[in-house]
C-alpha cells in the first residue's frame, strides 16, 4: 500500500525529473531529489520526446481492477511476516550452511556436552589456527534461539584472533557425525556444485587436531578410529528443531494479529478543518540552476531554463483530501462531486484521508471506500507538502500551468 499511497507526489516528481539528469538543480518549490528520484530522471530524455503522447501513468490509476481489495494489504503483511520472522531467516540461512566454512581444511565437532573446560580448549586452539572452524550441531532443545546465538558469540569473542565457529547441522550428517569431539581433516578445496571436499582422515576423542595432522603426513588416510574419551551430542538437529517450532507456529494467529494491529501501527497526518472557503494556486515551475548534460554531452536543459511539468504531462485527476471522521466534512465533499466531475480536465477523482477510525480498522477502512464507492488512499508527508496542504478537505486540480488548491469551509458556526 505504501507506494499506492504516494501515487499523487510520484505523479508530481514523475513529470519535474523529466527535465533533469544529473544534480546540481535548485527548486522554485522544495523538492529534495532522493536516490530513487535520481535513478527516474536517468531516463528522462525519452519521456521528454513522448511525453505529450503519453498517458496516466498505471500507478496513478484508480480502476477497480487495479485495486480490487483493501483487504491485499493484510496479505501483504503476512507475506512479509513469514520473510522477516526469525525463525524463518534462521532456516533459510540454514539452507545455505553447505557454503558457510565449507572449505575449511580442518574441521573439530563439538557440544556443549563436553562441558566448559574442553569447549575452552577446543577454543583456544582454533584461535591460534584460522584454518579450523568449530562446527557445532544446534542449540539447546528449550533454549531461545537468539540467545543461544548471542553466547557462542560471547565466548568466541573472548579470544584473539577469534575462532571460526558455526552452528551448521549439515556438516554433521554429510559427514556422518554421531560422536564429539570429532576432527575431520578435508582436501583444500571450495565447494563444487553442492559437493563437500573429500575427506583425508577422521579421527574421535581428541581435540587437537595436532595428531592427526601428523598421521597424514606420514601416510595414514581414512577413518584413524576413537583417540580418547567421547560425549554423544547434546545438541539436536538445529534445521529439525526450527522445522519442529515452525509447525507450532499459529500462522492463522499471525495473520489476524498482523491485520488487527495494522491500523494502530499507522501515522496519521491531520490537519485543520478549512475555516473559510478559499482557492489557492500552486506553481509547480523548476529552475534549472545549471547546464543539465547526459553522460554522452547531449544537452537536455540549459542554465536559467524555467520547467513546469505541466507543460509536459497533463495532470487528468481530481484530489479531494479530507477527514472521514468527520461527518460534515463527508458532506460537503459529497456536495462539491458533480461540480468536481464537471471540471474540464478531470477524468477520475483520487480520495486521500488524513485519518481512519483505529479501533474499528478495516471496518473503518471499509466504510469510507464505501461511502465514495473508489479506494482511499492515507496522506503521507510527501504529498501535504508538495501541494503545501493547509486545511481539509482541500480539492486539488490543474488549471493551465498551475495547481488549484480549493479549500471547503466547515459552516456549522454560521448563521
Amino acid at each position: 500500500m505504501t507506494k499506492l499511497l504516494a501515487a499523487p507526489t510520484r505523479y508530481f516528481k514523475a513529470a519535474i525529473f523529466t527535465c533533469l539528469i544529473v544534480t546540481g538543480i535548485s527548486f522554485a518549490q522544495q523538492s529534495p531529489l532522493t536516490k530513487e528520484d535520481m535513478e527516474f530522471v536517468q531516463k528522462s530524455k525519452k519521456i521528454i520526446e513522448n511525453a505529450q503522447a503519453s498517458k496516466m501513468p498505471d500507478w496513478l490509476r484508480t480502476d477497480s481492477d487495479k485495486f480490487t481489495s483493501a483487504h491485499n494489504e493484510a496479505l501483504e503483511l503476512v507475506k512479509q511476516l513469514q520473510q522477516t520472522d526469525p525463525t524463518m531467516k534462521r532456516m533459510d540461512e540454514l539452507s545455505k550452511a553447505k557454503k558457510r566454512f565449507s572449505s575449511q581444511k580442518v574441521v573439530v565437532f563439538a557440544s556443549r556436552s563436553l562441558g566448559p573446560q574442553s569447549l575452552k580448549d577446543i577454543l583456544g586452539m582454533a584461535s591460534n589456527n584460522q584454518d579450523v572452524v568449530v562446527v557445532f550441531r544446534g542449540i539447546p532443545q528449550e533454549a531461545n534461539l537468539g540467545e543461544a546465538m548471542l553466547e557462542i558469540q560471547q565466548v568466541a569473542a573472548e579470544y584473539s584472533p577469534m575462532p571460526n565457529i558455526v552452528i551448521n547441522p549439515v556438516l554433521f550428517t554429510e559427514y556422518n557425525v554421531t560422536s564429539v569431539p570429532t576432527i575431520i581433516v578435508r582436501e583444500e578445496q571450495s565447494v563444487i556444485a553442492g559437493k563437500l571436499p573429500e575427506v583425508i582422515a577422521r579421527v574421535s576423542g581428541l581435540s587437537n587436531p595436532n595428531w592427526i595432522l601428523e598421521k597424514i603426513e606420514s601416510g595414514e588416510k581414512g577413518n584413524l578410529g576413537i583417540r580418547g574419551p567421547v560425549e554423544s551430542i547434546s545438541e539436536p538437529d538445529l534445521i529439525e528443531l526450527m522445522k519442529e517450532r515452525y509447525a507450532k507456529i499459529d500462522w492463522e494467529e499471525k495473520k489476524q494479529n498482523a491485520v488487527d494491529n495494522f491500523w494502530n501501527k499507522q501515522t496519521f497526518r491531520e490537519l485543520p478543518k478549512a475555516h473559510k472557503d478559499r482557492i489557492r494556486e500552486l506553481d509547480p515551475t523548476v529552475y534549472i540552476s545549471q547546464d543539465i548534460t547526459t553522460p554522452d554531452g547531449t544537452l537536455i536543459a540549459k542554465k536559467g531554463d524555467m520547467i513546469n511539468p505541466l507543460d509536459l504531462t497533463p495532470f487528468t485527476q481530481a484530489i479531494v483530501v479530507l477527514d472521514p471522521l468527520d461527518k460534515d466534512q463527508v458532506k460537503r465533499v459529497k456536495e462539491a462531486l458533480p461540480r468536481i466531475n464537471k471540471t474540464p480536465g478531470v477524468k477520475r477523482i483520487t480520495y486521500i484521508v488524513t485519518r481512519l477510525d483505529r479501533e474499528t480498522g478495516w471496518d473503518s477502512y471499509t466504510k469510507t471506500t464505501d461511502t465514495f464507492d473508489a479506494p482511499v488512499f492515507l496522506l503521507t508527508p510527501d504529498v501535504a507538502k508538495r501541494f503545501e496542504l493547509e486545511y481539509v478537505p482541500s480539492i486539488i486540480t490543474a488549471e493551465g500551468k498551475h495547481f488549484k488548491i480549493e479549500e471547503l469551509a466547515d459552516k456549522r458556526g454560521e448563521p
